[in-house]
């Protein structure tokens, strides 16, 4: 590793560029770096896991290590090569550090869904143009660095058109390069690109694990709060900042009392609630409470399928609700309207439909199978 660099004073920024460390994944870690010691280092990763687990994250980690290697003749010195590196971390104020962070390392580039200069919004996937500029620079010798290093984040995003770009650098790949490809669902990606990667799989983190991060960030928040957000993140410590952060909790408690009404639900508590996720600008608070909703027909699943006993009730009443649930309806049909509702609200996203009334509908179908 080369000296640090001198210290620069840091912009505020955060995610995943910016992250000094990654909570777990140690056995990842000491996977690739094994693969990088024994000299055999692979020209594309798999790196997949839940949301919001670390994968970019640890992606940015190894970005910023092989983009900090000296070259072997600089790297051997007057005293041989150096020990195997025995880690991936960083400081921050190491001048590659902050090159990768900002874009700005000549042999870095970051593969994601760009602005449409149309409509100056967001794409909803990544385009071909932008996977060929990215090829062209693989095609291009390392400037200042061994390597030339590339991050696509995330590969569930690229269309059609621009998996199968991709997928031919991956088969032909240059010297000196390495992808590594961020993906929520590897499965949904062409077998092809699978195949030509080496997989690393982050596991959900424990949930102490999770706890104990949370009351590290967040030490004003109330414990049961906190709790609460660790026992719904499903191992995800993303996840579980975004609870806190983005009032999840209590949007859960919400959604929980609202449940728990059931089967004649409270009809003034259901309404505020859809005033609340229907208001303007209301659309990640929509998307988070569909989310929630979500994850607990899952977990009311589960626990019904399996007559599984949760350490915790995510709100009171939860067990007794699921119970009652049970004895109205199989769960094969509670599933069936999961799917319907389902379908509901990506509707509602997809062609901006009234957030409130599909709310409501929704419920409306759940109390409807306890009538």
């Amino acid at each position: 590793m080369p000296p640090r660099a001198k210290v620069l004073e840091a912009p505020v920024e955060t995610g995943p560029a910016w992250a000094e460390r990654l909570i777990g994944h140690e056995a990842a870690e000491r996977a690739f770096l094994k693969a990088f010691a024994a000299g055999r280092l692979p020209h594309a990763w798999l790196i997949s896991g839940p949301r919001g687990v670390g994968k970019a994250t640890f992606a940015y980690r190894i970005a910023r290590f092989l983009l900090a290697q000296q070259s072997e003749a600089d790297a051997a010195g007057l005293f041989g090569a150096a020990a195997p590196p025995t880690e991936l971390d960083m400081a921050p104020e190491h001048r590659v550090f902050r090159q990768v962070a900002q874009q700005g390392h000549p042999d870095f580039r970051l593969l994601r869904r760009t602005v449409n200069p149309k409509n100056g919004k967001l794409r909803t996937e990544i385009i071909v143009d932008d996977v060929r500029e990215v090829i062209d620079f693989l095609h291009l010798k390392p400037a200042v660095s061994p390597w030339r290093v590339v991050i696509v984040d995330s590969a569930d995003e690229l269309n059609p058109n621009s998996a199968n770009a991709l997928l031919k650098i991956l088969e032909e790949p240059r010297p000196s390069t390495v992808i590594l490809l961020v993906s929520h669902a590897p499965q949904a990606l062409l077998p092809t690109i699978r195949s030509r990667c080496r997989k690393l799989v982050l596991q959900p983190l424990p949930r102490d694990l999770v706890a104990a991060e949370l009351a590290a960030r967040f030490p004003d928040v109330k414990a049961q709060d906190r709790d609460l957000a660790a026992a719904t993140a499903g191992g995800s410590l993303g996840q579980a900042i975004r609870m806190i952060e983005q009032g999840g909790v209590s949007l859960l408690r919400e959604i929980g009392a609202l449940l728990a009404s059931w089967p004649k639900l409270d009809a003034g508590l259901l309404h505020r609630l859809g005033d609340k996720l229907g208001g303007r600008d209301q659309d990640a608070q929509f998307d988070l409470a569909v989310e929630l909703l979500g994850g607990w027909f899952a977990r009311m699943a589960r626990i019904a399928a399996t007559d599984e006993k949760p350490e915790t009730q995510l709100f009171e009443g939860e067990l007794a609700l699921i119970g009652r649930m049970q004895a109205a309806a199989s769960l094969d049909r509670w599933l069936a309207l999961w799917e319907k509702v389902g379908r509901l609200f990506d509707r509602v996203r997809a062609v901006n439909l009234d957030r409130k009334q599909a709310w409501v509908a929704a419920f409306l179908a759940i109390e409807g199978i306890g009538r």
